[in-house]
């Protein structure tokens, strides 16, 4: 955390280098304002409507830092402000410095007071990993004997379910076969009843002419 704080002067060092920069080059080489206005992302450049248009500088917050009818004017407004902001940052950080590094000893000493009992874990740990390994080797290779284990009896279903879908293929054969038998012994028995009906009516028949031909049955 420390660190911030240098990159912060220099951040702000490079800014009122570049806010000077700018200022050496309005007068004498005329910057693209607008260019520059559009790579600062963090600030909105409005120019308003009508007859005598103005500029407006806008930060992220929507406050408006400035309002010119000459552009560079907002723009270095906004510059102005960011360096402002990093200045700002920087204090907090700097204020902030002291009890962070009070709290980094203080983590430095529970690290030292713990490291011997950290070290002592550490090596239980790497111990107990070994022992991991070992027992992980094993499983393998009782993986390994089961997948074979597995692949032979998943042949030996293969091979039995070979059995019984031919099994069951010859069953639908003999079903088919019993259902045409069982339609043919149907007809064979409708037609027996027929032939017993026609017999019965011709019997009714001769009876009926032997009376008419006056013989007695």
């Amino acid at each position: 955390m420390s660190k911030f704080g240098p990159i912060l002067v220099i951040l702000v060092a490079m800014l009122s280098i570049g806010f000077m920069g700018f200022a050496g080059v309005a007068t004498f080489g005329g910057p693209n304002w607008r260019a520059i206005a559009s790579s600062m992302t963090d600030y909105q450049f409005v120019r308003s409507d009508g007859p005598n248009p103005t500029w407006s500088a806008i930060s992220r917050s929507d406050d408006t830092l400035k309002t010119s009818v000459v552009l560079p004017e907002v723009i270095v407004a906004a510059l102005d402000d960011k360096q402002s902001n990093l200045k700002s940052k920087l204090d907090e950080l700097n204020a902030e410095q002291p009890q962070i590094q009070q709290n980094l000893d203080s983590l430095s000493r529970q690290i030292n007071a713990d490291k011997p009992a950290l070290d002592d874990n550490l090596e239980r740990q790497a111990k107990l990993l070994v022992q991991l390994g070992e027992q992980a080797a094993n499983f393998s290779r009782q993986v390994v004997q089961k997948t074979q284990e597995g692949s032979a009896i998943e042949k030996i279903v293969s091979d039995r379910r070979s059995d019984v879908f031919r099994q069951q293929n010859q069953l639908e054969v003999l079903r088919a076969d019993q259902a045409r038998i069982d339609q043919i012994t149907q007809q064979m028995t409708d037609l027996i009843e027929q032939i017993d009906t026609d017999l019965d009516k011709a019997r009714r028949r001769e009876r009926q002419l032997r009376q008419r031909l006056g013989e007695d049955y």
